[in-house]
């Protein structure tokens, strides 16, 4: 028996070494896309107000939730009262108004996508170069003026089409950022007067057929030339 044990123990001793080894690394595969280096772009959905909605249909997760009575209608009230929501989930400290530091938030950690896709074209890799170049002049330089007046997108029902920039790639109306789009007066802050001033535009450049009243069909529609 101890000839046995003093065997077995010399055996172990042996098999060691080799199942100490680390396992090697397994082969990379063959189908594995290369590493770019780029973060993957996320399903996402831009509300009217700014308001993000990541998902598989974010146009419909907004417009069930802006469509207070279910009706399969957005009227004016419920898009203001939608906007006046969202206004609160910027306004963080509950002043009345959107300063630069929540702006800088919004646009930082809450859609980060939007300086992913910046205002010049920088996509992607160069989210950072196209912050920088907005930045300039105490925080954000505010879009052109072509891209302010929130003119309806080329096809709002691809949420966005090649050439937008900014949030207007996942957005139904062309706005950039859509909080400076509210910045009435170029300060560098959104006032609850100026959002509201802005969310009666948004309204009216949305409601295509004057109805009165916004429906997921029209809104999915391409606008007319």
């Amino acid at each position: 028996m101890r000839k046995l044990l003093l065997l077995a123990a010399a055996f172990a001793v042996v098999a060691l070494p080799a199942h100490s080894q680390p396992f090697p690394d397994p082969l990379p595969r063959r189908d594995a896309p290369p590493d770019t280096g780029r973060r993957p772009h996320r399903q996402l959905f831009i509300s009217p107000s700014g308001e993000p909605f990541r998902g598989p249909d974010g146009f419909s997760a907004w417009f069930a939730q802006a469509d207070a009575d279910h009706d399969g209608a957005v009227s004016l009230a419920e898009f203001q009262a939608d906007a006046e929501r969202a206004f609160k989930l910027y306004d963080t400290d509950g002043d009345g108004v959107i300063d630069g530091l929540e702006i800088q938030a919004y646009e930082r950690q809450s859609v980060p996508e939007i300086s992913e896709f910046a205002f010049g074209g920088e996509e992607d890799g160069d989210g950072d170069r196209g912050r920088r170049r907005r930045a300039r002049g105490g925080g954000r330089q505010h879009p052109p003026a072509d891209r302010r007046d929130g003119a309806l997108s080329d096809a709002a029902s691809a949420f966005r089409g090649a050439g937008a920039t900014g949030a207007a790639r996942f957005s139904l109306l062309n706005e950039p950022e859509p909080l400076l789009a509210a910045d009435d007066d170029v300060d560098g802050k959104v006032t609850r007067a100026e959002w509201a001033r802005a969310t009666a535009r948004r309204f009216a450049r949305l409601d295509r057929t004057l109805a009165g009243r916004l429906t997921a069909a029209a809104l999915r529609a391409p606008p007319k030339p």
